[in-house]
This record gives structure tokens, sequence and C-alpha cells, in this order.
């Protein structure tokens, strides 16, 4: 049997070796990385930081309105694992941007199939950098989520164990995500093989929320001051808009210009459906448009449309395809049994030319069970710019 001497001569020779060779892993298809700072200009209240990957991704907005009053929001998701050549540089550039009350980190789900010595190599230099920049925040390690891949939640475990070792070691509490999820139905609240539906995110959302509380003394906020927070929040220039009521007259669609990242998607999210880009090719307005290019039926799909309940609007977009071409546009709710609201079925040409509709939201309207849809027939170009709606 080792001595304890002799384990943590290993670990520490597995650090320094990680720490001055850099990364081993081999880099995804697509490696990405978002990073928000909500109430930027602000400093009445503490500061908190979430990392981690997609997963933190769904929920970051949730947390955002469950801390409202109480904490600023920050956080910075990625697909790039601990491993990785540039981890621990942007890492260093996130921590050191303001002054955290309290960080709340992840990193696993692009590590599956990383060295597991390696992966704690990579684990224990993030946590001694969040230590040396973190200027005293508390701590709190997250789980990684189960999947919807039985094999693969294995290998979540795996990480998840090693992890639980090394914050045991350190002092670390644990908010344990994958004890939450692991129970659901995966056929219910999973959207995808890792992700999920809005039901899940908001159960992960009121868990982080819940252990940041914690840490910050349990404090809560009055509705009253939770308002003030998101208003003081809002951004024109941000992907995801206003958080605050927009006057009428203003454009609510954040990026209906499709000028940048964010606020779209298509459905089904597969190459044999087709293919989604922002493009400069033949733009109407400013640099860019959205193309899609249909194999199979496909929608383009902004969720969560942040509107008002018993409220009118009008919806107008430019669009064109390659080939004279009906599509179906409306507001139409996630689950069935479906409402839809203000549709159209526009006969699109050649040419670029403006559409519209108008639609009143119902009572009781709730934006996160809402999309606003583009349903695309298989075996054309479609291309889609200046979609705006606004007040009437």
């Amino acid at each position: 049997m080792r001595s304890t001497r002799g384990v943590f001569f290993l670990l520490a020779l597995a650090l320094a070796s990680f720490l001055l060779m850099g990364a081993t892993k081999s880099r995804e298809g697509t490696e990405w990385d978002t990073a928000y700072w909500y109430n930027a200009n602000d400093s009445k209240l503490p500061r908190v930081l979430l990392l981690g990957d997609s997963i933190c991704n769904g929920y970051q907005t949730l947390v955002r309105d469950e801390l409202a009053g109480v904490a600023y929001v920050s956080f910075w998701a990625t697909s790039k694992c601990v491993v990785d050549r540039s981890y621990l540089k942007q890492l260093t550039y996130i921590l050191e941007e303001y002054d955290y009350a309290v960080i709340h980190y992840n990193n696993g789900l692009h590590s599956l199939n990383t060295d597991r010595a390696d992966w704690e190599a990579g684990l224990r230099a993030a946590l001694k950098l969040i230590r040396e920049k973190g200027k005293g925040a508390k701590l709190i390690w997250a789980t990684s989520t189960p999947l919807k891949d039985p094999a693969l939640t294995e290998k979540a475990k795996e990480l998840n164990a090693i992890a639980a070792r090394v914050v045991k070691e350190q002092g670390i509490p644990t908010d344990d995500l994958f004890a939450l999820m692991d129970p659901q139905d995966r056929n219910k609240l999973w959207s995808d093989t890792y992700h999920y539906h809005m039901e899940g995110r908001k159960m992960q959302a009121k868990q982080v929320a819940d252990s940041i509380r914690e840490s910050l003394g349990g404090k809560t906020a009055t509705a009253t001051e939770a308002r003030a927070a998101l208003a003081s929040a809002a951004s024109e220039t941000g992907p995801d808009g206003k958080l605050e009521t927009v006057k009428a007259g203003s454009n609510l669609l954040a990026n209906g210009g499709f000028e940048a990242t964010g606020g779209w998607s298509v459905y089904p999210p597969k190459p044999e459906a087709g293919t989604f880009a922002l493009t400069e090719e033949n733009a109407r307005s400013g640099k860019k448009c959205a193309k899609i290019t249909t194999l199979t039926m496909m929608q383009l799909v902004n969720y969560r449309p942040p509107l008002s309940a018993g409220t009118s609007y009008r919806l107008r977009f430019q669009a064109r395809a390659e080939k004279p071409g009906k599509i179906t546009v409306h507001l139409r709710t996630q689950k069935p049994p479906y409402q839809m609201y203000g549709e159209q079925q526009p006969e699109l040409t050649a040419a670029w030319k403006e559409y519209a509709a108008d639609l009143t939201t119902p009572e009781g309207f709730k934006p996160e069970d809402f999309v606003l849809l583009f349903n695309l027939p298989p075996g054309n170009t479609f291309y889609f710019d200046d979609v705006i709606i606004e007040k009437k």
C-alpha cells in the first residue's frame, strides 16, 4: 500500500507537470465561450460568479432572477475542459474582472473522455487559481448533472467522485446538482442527451440560487428591490436586449437583425435536416441576415419572446427564398395542445419583401411558455432579416 506522503507527492508532481506542460486533451470540433456581467456598472450589492458549461448557461438567467435584489450575477460558460491549454488563462481574466463574494463552480461534461489523472490535476490547478484570484470569495463546487445516456452518466459519476475527494480535502461545500436531477424523468425533463427543458433548468436554478443565498447569509429581497436590480441590468446592445419594459415603437426581439449570435436557433438542429447560418450574403440591411437551407421541414425559432400578457403587437419581417415558396409564421405555445397567435402564410419570392401580422397575447401569457416560429418547407433556401415585434 502506498504511503499518504507518496500519494500527495504524486499528486503534487502531476499538478506541477500540468502547469508546466499545459493541456493534453484534444479540442472539440467547435469550442465556445459565453460570459455576462449583469449590472456591470453597479456595486451596491455583492457580486457572484457562476462557472460552468452549457448547463450553467441554461440556468444562469434564472439564477439572476432568483437573486435579483440580493446579489449581482456574472457567469462564464465554456466548452473547454479544465485541461484545455487556454482554460486557466481565460479563467484568470474572468476572475480579475470583478470582486466576487461567492463563486459557484463546475467543470465536467466536456471532460467525460478526459484522462482522469489529467482532469484531477486540471481541477486542482483551477481551484488553486480561484483561491489565489478570488480575493476571499466563498467557493461552492457543483457536481456535473446526469445525462440521458446511462453510459455517459457513469462517466459523469466518475468525475464527480474524483471531485468529491478533492473538494472534501480542501473543505469546499458541494451543490449536488447530480443528486437533484438523477431521480427525475429523463423523457420529461431532458431536451436531448445533455440539456434540459425549462422545468429542469428552473429546478437547477433554484438549488444554485439557494446555495449562493446561504453563503451570503440567507438574505432575501423585496419585490421592489428585485425589480430595481433587474431594471438596472438592462442593456440596449446585449444579445438579450432590455430586461425592463420597452416603450412602444421599439423592437422587443433581441438580435432581430441577425447581426450578432444568440436569440435564434433552428429545429431540428441536425445537419441531415438542413443548415442555419448568419451570413453577409445579400443581407437586407446591416451586415448580416439569417440563411436557412432546408433538406426536411425545419423551423426558425425565437424562444421566450419578451412580450406581455393581454397586449397587442405587430410582427414585421423581411424575407425571401431562392425558389418561390409558402411559409407559416406564428407565435405559438411550446407544448400541446398548441395555440397560435398572429398566424400568416406568406408566399416568398426571390426578392426581399416585408411581411406583417398583428397579434394579441392571451391573458396569463408567460414568455417561457411561447416561441416565435417560422415553419419552412423542405428543399429550399430562405433568408430573413429585420424581424421586429412592436407594441401597437
